[in-house]
């Protein structure tokens, strides 16, 4: 599996599985959460098999948490990991945890940690060829510019060989703002060496209902495997946005804006296990 500066890594985990799925299963959660327990429930029921699974897991720090073009860490460097579970028929999930700050302003329920749990299954199409459909989940553990934001997003995605992938993704209630948010994105990735990977991806975020703006971003950079369990990566990412003039966009507690990126050039350590 390829590291990445963007986090291409299903998500990152710091609290318990019990305490995650506790709180996966709050009421206070949104409407669209349902269909993450449901989908959670499919897992468990179907095909469910330990005996033939795979578990991976890993544990990044990385210079700046970028997600389609903009920054969830404010610039600053985080700290993720998560757990990954596979079987033979094709079902997977996971769970994980990651630093997040949203806002810089002094704020005692502010969120500081988002949690990721994930399930989805995959199938082959062809000999080359395979589908994959998720759902994930974006678990805050406050609020984001002084509103709560815990939401749902489901994936689908086609890969040719491991080489090329598309992905159209959809969150009905996005940071429960209201609006419905789709993300579209390409990810290519090619083996330089036995231990080197060159990727770049290149992905349209469909947000203006949320933050004023559509994103353009990209991202190209190379991943170094330095053990079978330790990888290096170094990443340029971009994003275009619109020229923000003097008073035209007013930051405030309860809105979005993304801002232009300090230093595009990104770097990731990772530890597998």
């Amino acid at each position: 599996m390829a590291v990445s500066a963007q986090c291409y890594f299903r998500v990152p985990c710091y609290q318990s599985t019990k305490q995650v799925f506790l709180l996966c299963r709050s009421t206070l959660l949104p409407k669209s959460f349902q269909f993450l327990r449901i989908a959670a429930l499919l897992f468990l029921t179907s095909g469910f098999s330990p005996a033939n699974a795979e578990w991976h897991g890993e544990l990044t720090a990385l210079s700046n948490f970028v997600y389609r073009g903009y920054s969830k860490s404010q610039g600053q460097p985080v700290v993720q990991g998560h757990l990954d579970y596979q079987d033979a028929a094709g079902w997977f999930g996971g769970l994980g945890v990651s630093q997040v700050n949203f806002d810089n302003r002094p704020n005692s329920e502010r969120a500081t940690v988002e949690i990721n749990p994930y399930v989805g299954w995959t199938m082959p199409i062809s000999e080359d060829w395979r589908a994959e459909l998720s759902v994930s989940g974006y678990v805050f553990d406050g609020k984001i510019f002084a509103q709560s934001a815990d939401y749902a997003e489901f994936h689908s995605a086609i890969h040719y060989k491991d080489w090329l992938s598309g992905k159209v993704s959809v969150a009905p209630d996005a940071y429960q703002r209201h609006v419905t948010i789709p993300n579209y994105e390409i990810i290519y990735r090619r083996d330089l060496l036995d231990n080197v990977q060159l990727s770049a991806g290149l992905g349209y975020y469909q947000a203006e209902a949320l933050v004023h703006q559509n994103l353009f971003y990209w991202n190209l950079g190379a991943s170094w495997f330095i053990t079978p369990y330790l990888a290096v990566d170094i990443r340029y990412v971009d994003v275009h946005l619109k020229e923000a003039h003097d008073g035209d966009l007013d930051y405030g507690y309860n809105e979005f804006y993304p801002k232009p990126l300090n230093n595009k050039y990104l770097l990731s350590i990772t530890l597998g296990f």
